[in-house]
């Protein structure tokens, strides 16, 4: 960002961060800066900026970003310079949810009991012909 600043122009980069996005802080689109410029005035002063290598184009289109968007993303970091990612929805008791992805993705079960504190949740896993409790992360049911 200081080398955009030494241009005379603004840079953005989102960031994740906090506990749901693992307790580390990382760019929100790995590899892309947001660059507020007139592309007519100062797209040739970005195009000199070292570590930026070249604007995203759509069909020869250069690509553009609402500002309401980015203002949204700011005000959502709270002053932190990180956004934290939303809670999914909660479960309830008895509700079927499938696992996304890990050992059992694609498998159905029925939730016994959500633990919010330690954002897990216990199941009911119906699986070759028995039943088996498990307990998982909330992330990765649906």
């Amino acid at each position: 960002m200081e080398a955009l600043a030494r241009g005379g122009l603004e840079g953005y980069c989102p960031r994740l961060g906090g506990r749901r996005a693992g307790g580390r802080v990382r760019p929100l689109f790995p590899g892309y800066c947001f660059v507020f410029l007139s592309p007519r005035l100062e797209l040739a002063a970005a195009r000199r900026t070292p570590w930026l290598l070249r604007p995203l184009l759509f069909h020869e289109q250069l690509a553009c970003v609402e500002p309401e968007l980015v203002d949204l993303w700011r005000e959502r970091e709270g002053g932190r310079g990180y956004l934290i990612p939303a809670m999914p929805p909660p479960f309830a008791k008895g509700q079927r949810v499938r696992f996304s992805e890990g050992v059992f993705a694609g498998l159905e079960g029925t939730v016994l009991e959500v633990l919010p504190s330690r954002e897990r949740v216990r199941l009911l896993l119906e699986h070759l012909g028995g039943t088996l409790q498990v307990e998982t992360d909330r992330d990765l049911l649906r």
